[in-house]
């Protein structure tokens, strides 16, 4: 259960550090990353503001962000809370993390990007922790900048 929220911290720290390769690899070989709204989960829509069905299609994302993307230039800070495991079984773990994202401009103003919660399902592949589904549910749809770097 420690390797559950040693998992869920690191992806943050790597985010934050801009380290998203590295990032990637805390991705089952077969996961998916969902970033939704509050509202659209409790209305029973299934609308994301990002869906990555596959690695694949993960990996494709931050190639775009590194070669083709222009977005704000921007550094990320994730203030988390303690690890919740839902539930545990031999396929692995069902895990909620609540979380804020401070962005802070290059010419140093920092504000609440968004705030909500990790639904994550982590699986242990050879001793280690990796994500398997990650859902990332926003508690607005309302975001104040475009979602260019992975939250």
């Amino acid at each position: 259960l420690f390797r559950s929220a040693e998992l869920v911290l690191e992806t943050a720290m790597l985010i934050d550090r801009d380290q998203l390769e590295q990032w990637l690899g805390c991705f089952a070989d077969e996961c998916s990353y969902t970033v939704m709204p509050r509202e659209n989960r409790e209305r029973n829509l299934p609308v994301a503001l990002i869906g990555c069905p596959s690695r694949a299609v993960l990996t494709d994302r931050i190639t775009v962000l590194r070669q083709a993307s222009k977005y704000n230039p921007h550094y990320d800070r994730h203030i988390l809370g303690p690890t919740q495991i839902l539930s545990a079984d031999d396929s692995g773990i069902t895990a909620e993390t609540n979380f804020t994202i401070i962005q802070t401009t290059l010419e140093g103003t920092s504000k609440l990007f968004v705030a909500g919660c990790y639904e994550d399902r982590i699986v242990f592949k050879s001793g280690a922790a990796k994500l398997k589904d990650r859902v990332v549910l926003l508690d607005t749809f309302a975001v104040p900048n475009l979602i260019a770097t992975p939250l």
